[in-house]
């Protein structure tokens, strides 16, 4: 298949260099014989860009191209991408709409075309989300028609696109539709290249007991399962730590059935935050109502049942809330990439899992191995325990944790139960390297810290290092180090032992850089970036002699916790200074 590039008529139409490597590498194999290529693109790729450049170039040497997808949304933002950018009319072929069979692309609903006569002269497929449309029978009888039954020597070529290539039956792969495998960079790589937002994940592992749960025949957790899990309480928590983390936040919630999304909803608007349920019985007009809602903010939360996992591409939603369990890293994958993509004044996204599934499929960013054929691994975690020792997700048969050496009781005793919720605490989960990231950016801060050196460039020494600059969060009690919720005469000590550093490191600092090394050690929020008045907080007169000072300090330490003390000897020390100083009697 020769394709050359063809040159858009009305508007830019500017390539990333991932996506033109995508498309070199596609053309690569069809001219070199194959005729079918799965290429993957993780949400926030660009699939729809480097499928219209393709359709575009093949339409420029006279090939006719059906279009294969199974979401509306998709078939208006493929026809309006080709119109605009190539000046290229698109025939449809969904429900009532009217058709163009004349036109040199046809886009199909996959769901429309399965009951009509195939497009003639085609001599390209591109099938869209092709882990699950390859699968259906009308795309093996597409691939039948336009191969003449032989697809090494078909005279037409087929593209799968996917976000998202894995099966939750591990016996099933690719490899009888698709000859070859393009890939684009995987979503940690488009987050370091600035493509997608940068993702925090969250994850509680005791929540839900998953002995309950049972596999259906496509290799997922079955509805009627999750909904005995996924219950009214469950939600009542989902409710609870979502205001705790993230009350603010734009979400979508992906439930395991209507019933819970139905409650979900239900109690998220008890509580002030505006939500909508949308399920498939929701009709075309109406589920556009509740999408411009969502996008205005009239609306903050969408819970949903498996209707936003693909081809929902509302930038400004910053959290998702991922409140089923799943046994497919596709579905997982797929939940997560809805909040990635970049908006203005988007810093990040919260993927909040309350269910397990990050500790035992993996977060959503991660690099994973994708191949067309089946895997022989075995990935079935449907029966797991939590390690007391190390947390670590184990088989539920297992007598001693594989991570840590932890060894479990024969009767049970001292084993965490899954459903034992008050000793698992819901909090945020890094990927290996993040880890290796966080650890050394964490480590030079304190190094630098111990040794007086200006932890300002520390920042500069970790771009070098990693070529981006991390997240605020990551610098939050690196150096200080007092827990989650320190004493606050502890932290205001802190704030005044770090202020005197800072001005120490960096003679004459100006108050923005003084307060941004603020807000990285101790989070957002003001800072008085004057010295504390020591004699005030001692209660003495400034002019006061030690023993006056001594005797005002003695009295106050007594009735002191050791927690509020720090304020009280930091202030000791700062008018001991002040006595030698100024040659006031001090001993």
């Amino acid at each position: 298949m020769q394709i050359i590039t063809s040159k858009p008529t009305q508007a830019s139409f500017a390539l990333r260099n991932y996506q033109k490597k995508a498309i070199s590498d596609t053309y690569h194999y069809f001219r070199i014989g194959v005729k079918s290529v799965l290429l993957y693109a993780p949400t926030g790729a660009g699939k729809t860009v480097i499928s219209s450049k393709i359709i575009a170039d093949s339409v420029g040497k006279g090939r006719r191209v059906l279009f294969l997808c199974h979401r509306t949304k998709l078939i208006t933002q493929t026809v309006s991408t080709l119109k605009k950018f190539f000046s290229i009319d698109s025939g449809v072929i969904w429900g009532d709409h009217p058709q163009n069979p004349d036109a040199p692309v046809q886009i199909a609903m996959i769901q429309s075309i399965q009951n009509r006569e195939l497009p003639k002269d085609i001599g390209l497929v591109i099938v869209d989300e092709c882990h699950t449309t390859s699968y259906y029978k009308i795309f093996q009888r597409i691939i039948n028609n336009y191969s003449n039954g032989c697809l090494p020597l078909s005279p037409c070529y087929f593209l799968g696109l996917t976000a998202t290539p894995w099966r939750s039956r591990k016996k099933e792969g690719y490899c009888q539709f698709f000859q070859a495998l393009v890939k684009a960079p995987h979503p940690g790589k488009l987050i370091e290249l600035g493509h997608l937002t940068f993702a925090r994940h969250f994850g509680w592992g005791g929540l839900i007991d998953f002995s309950q749960l049972e596999t259906g025949s496509g290799g997922d957790y079955t509805q009627q399962s999750m909904q005995k899990v996924c219950n009214e309480e469950f939600n009542t928590t989902v409710v609870e730590k979502f205001l705790e983390v993230c009350p603010n936040r734009k979400s979508i919630a992906f439930c395991a059935g209507v019933v819970q999304a139905q409650d979900l909803a239900k109690q998220f608007n008890a509580v002030g935050i505006v939500s909508e349920v949308l399920t498939g019985e929701v009709e075309e007009g109406s589920r556009e109502e509740i999408y411009a809602r969502f996008k205005s903010g009239a609306t903050q939360i969408i819970t949903s049942v498996s209707c936003l996992c693909e081809g929902f591409d509302e930038s400004s939603c910053d959290a998702a809330i991922i409140a089923r369990p799943t046994k497919s890293r596709a579905l997982l994958v797929q939940m997560s990439g809805r909040a990635l993509r970049l908006h203005p004044g988007k810093n990040d996204a919260f993927l909040l899992d309350f269910c397990g599934n990050f500790h035992r499929l993996g977060i959503s960013t991660k690099a994973y191995p994708i191949s067309l054929c089946p895997s022989n691994k075995n990935d079935d975690f449907e029966l797991t325990k939590e390690c007391p020792e190390c947390h670590a997700a184990v088989p539920s048969f297992a007598q001693i944790c594989p991570e840590c050496g932890y060894e479990f009781t024969q009767d049970g005793e001292g084993e965490e139960e899954l459903g034992d919720n008050d000793s698992l605490e819901f909090g945020e989960i890094l990927s290996d390297e993040q880890k290796k990231q966080l650890g050394y950016l964490r480590g030079q801060l304190r190094k630098a810290y111990k040794s007086g050196k200006n932890v300002g460039r520390v920042s500069f020494l970790f771009w070098r290092k990693y070529q981006f600059t991390p997240p605020d969060h990551w610098y939050k009690d690196a150096i200080f180090r007092r827990g989650r919720n320190p004493h606050p005469q502890q932290r205001k000590a802190d704030e005044q032992i770090f202020l005197q550093f800072l001005k120490s490191t960096k003679k004459n600092a100006p108050k923005g850089w003084l307060g941004q090394m603020m807000r990285r050690e101790f989070g957002y929020g003001w800072y008085n970036l004057e010295p504390i008045k020591w004699w005030e907080v001692l209660g003495v007169e400034m002019t006061s002699d030690w023993d006056v000072i001594k005797s005002a300090y003695q009295s106050k330490i007594s009735v002191s916790e050791k927690s509020s003390a720090a304020l009280l000897n930091f202030c000791l020390d700062e008018a001991r200074e002040f006595c030698s100083v100024m040659s006031i009697k001090a001993v």
